[in-house]
């Protein structure tokens, strides 16, 4: 899963975090020079109990995400439900093996974040795929018959044998960077070539 090489962002399609920091990376004049790998992390993989919207915790990281989306000329939609994301995960693998992972993926964090849009339902996600140029009925038995979801499941295994425990969390050059960070710890960290940093 990791390249010393590559930039690593593992990511949730319901954490602001991870939908602010990967257009923050992307925006960077010299973005080409850290090419980001997409590494999916369930927040809550099933059949854990769904993350409540008025969690005190969640809320809290909602309203500082929101006020950085703000701040980035971003709007977000506060999210009525933060569902599973294993049915998303799985349509953005489908999308990678359609080479539409990019259009997929972006659209996907819109329609939660910024369209308040369930991704956690298959009906949703099969309209979203077909809106962004996937055959609606190859996608649906794909998502039906769960033949991606061995996959999302083995990411995150990986993922925490690298030690991730969070989204969203950055792995370059053997080094780690958990959290939305500040611009001069992100700065810091894909500058640096040695070391670990957390914000």
């Amino acid at each position: 899963m990791k390249s010393p090489d590559l930039l690593h962002l593992f990511f949730d399609f319901v954490d602001p975090a991870s939908f602010l920091l990967e257009h923050r990376i992307r925006a960077r004049e010299d973005s080409t020079l850290f090419p980001l790998v997409l590494e999916p992390f369930e927040l809550r993989p099933p059949p854990l109990e769904l993350l409540d919207v008025q969690d005190e915790g969640w809320s809290a990281h909602w309203d500082s995400m929101a006020s950085a989306a703000e701040g980035m000329g971003i709007p977000l939609v506060r999210p009525w439900i933060v569902p599973w994301t294993r049915k998303a995960h799985e349509l953005a693998m489908h999308a990678r093996e359609a080479r539409r992972l990019r259009e997929i993926h972006e659209a996907i964090f819109r329609a939660y974040l910024q369209e308040g849009r369930d991704i956690g339902r298959i009906d949703v996600l099969v309209a979203l795929a077909r809106d962004h140029g996937l055959d609606g009925s190859a996608v649906k038995p794909v998502l039906d018959v769960d033949r991606h979801a061995e996959s999302v499941e083995k990411k995150r295994a990986r993922a925490l044998e690298l030690g991730v425990r969070r989204v969203p969390t950055l792995l370059w050059r053997g080094r780690t960077l958990e959290g939305y960070p500040d611009p001069t710890v992100l700065e810091s960290f894909l500058t640096s070539r040695e070391g670990h940093e957390e914000p």
